[in-house]
């Protein structure tokens, strides 16, 4: 069976309706505020790159490859990005109680001082979204997007696995 090419008005078609694109945009539009509010507040070095870590950190600290997991990325990605942010000041290692050869990255003084502020300027990003679109179309979005992520995390369990990275050793 021949393949149809796709025409100009298919291509227009699917940009009109992929709803990853806009998602993106908020994400990034979301991100980029909240840095700023961040620079604002003292927390300057702050990229968006190091949110990873940030936002994937509970207040106990995590393991490495618990917070990588979380993050969906490498151990050593995320090991680099958690040097970045200990460099910052807002993470250490610490010794992990119950192993002695792990370690567990925890907020410091000045990351849970990041983090309060965070929830804070996280209200503030979305007062300002809710003047754009209402409160209630808001709520409305973020209920679907909750919903449709909590569906998406149960039908994992029906996917294949994702090929494992292969990294070169050095």
């Amino acid at each position: 069976m021949a393949k149809r090419k796709t025409s100009a008005s298919d291509l227009e078609r699917f940009r009109e309706t992929n709803i990853g694109q806009p998602l993106i945009e908020i994400a990034r539009d979301f991100q980029r505020r909240a840095l700023a509010k961040f620079t604002e507040r003292g927390h300057a070095g702050l990229q968006p790159a190091h949110t990873a870590v940030i936002t994937n950190l509970s207040l106990e600290g995590e393991r490495l490859t618990e917070l990588a997991r979380r993050a969906s990325m490498t151990k050593q990605g995320m090991g680099q990005l958690v040097n970045e942010v200990e460099r910052l000041g807002y993470v250490q290692r610490v010794p992990d109680p119950t192993d002695s050869r792990a370690k567990i990255v925890r907020f410091t003084g000045r990351g849970r001082r990041l983090m309060a502020h965070g929830v804070e300027l996280g209200a503030q990003i979305q007062r300002e979204y809710a003047k754009l679109i209402g409160r209630e179309r808001l709520q409305v979005l973020h209920d679907t997007l909750d919903e449709l992520r909590h569906r998406l995390r149960e039908g994992e369990a029906g996917m294949p696995p994702a090929p494992a990275r292969r990294h070169p050793r050095s």
